[in-house]
């Protein structure tokens, strides 16, 4: 006895096998729609009422993950980037404030033998800190400064660089997703519950099968009498 070939799945097992695929890759699980026709298929029960019902317009739009790391990083720099660019000032002011004290206190100790503000600023005559003398504070607002100046072009090329990819990302699933709302309507059309209009378009289909299979009939006809002429009579 011949072995007994496989079983040829079904459209809608094939269907079930895909939506299935496609909910765990976008997390979709709490789907009706997908959650509902999934259901249908299983038990084999109203798939008529899901037939009428328009995949293009029920399957959800997931969002892309593609670049989420990425995003995250991107959005933590340009927080960084907008305090650093009030660092400057607020250090500057920082440094006037304690370079004033000082200042004072140094007119305080010496009367007669004062300096102006900024030889003060500049040299601290032992009273204001090294941190807070003008050079140093100058050359920290440059270094803060340069540090705006690389974060920005750094988030302006990686932003762009994200975009992309989630771009690119958002129309696969576009694709995926009307790949999917094609599958489910031609797994489903056959379900339809039949109407004056589903049974118009389904005869319209055999009479134009029906046409398509008569002309070749009658080409190979015609094929055939040509090859008989040729032949030799007896």
């Amino acid at each position: 006895m011949a072995p007994r070939k496989p079983r040829k799945p079904q459209a809608v097992d094939a269907l079930a096998l895909n939506i299935s695929r496609w909910i765990s890759q976008h997390g979709l699980q709490s789907d009706p729609y997908l959650n509902g026709l999934l259901e249908a298929i299983d038990t084999k029960k109203d798939l008529h009422i899901w037939a009428e019902l328009n995949p293009t317009e029920y399957l959800p739009h997931p969002q892309t993950k593609a670049g989420a790391q990425s995003s995250r990083m991107v959005r933590i720099l340009t927080v960084i980037r907008n305090v650093l660019v009030f660092a400057p000032v607020a250090l500057t002011w920082a440094a006037v404030s304690a370079a004033t004290s000082g200042f004072s206190q140094y007119i305080s100790a010496n009367g007669a033998d004062v300096v102006n503000f900024l030889d003060f600023w500049q040299n601290g005559y032992e009273i204001l800190g090294s941190e807070w003398r003008i050079g140093n504070v100058a050359r920290l607002d440059f270094l803060i400064v340069l540090l705006v100046i690389v974060l920005t072009l750094y988030i302006s090329q990686a932003g762009h660089k994200v975009e992309e990819i989630q771009n690119a990302s958002e129309d696969e699933i576009d694709r995926q997703r009307l790949a999917l709302a094609i599958e489910i309507h031609a797994a489903l059309h056959d379900k339809r519950k039949i109407t004056t209009v589903t049974m118009n378009a389904s005869l319209a289909g055999a009479i134009s099968r029906l046409v398509s299979a008569t002309n070749s009939l009658d080409g190979a006809a015609r094929e055939i009498e040509k090859a008989t002429r040729k032949l030799p009579r007896a």
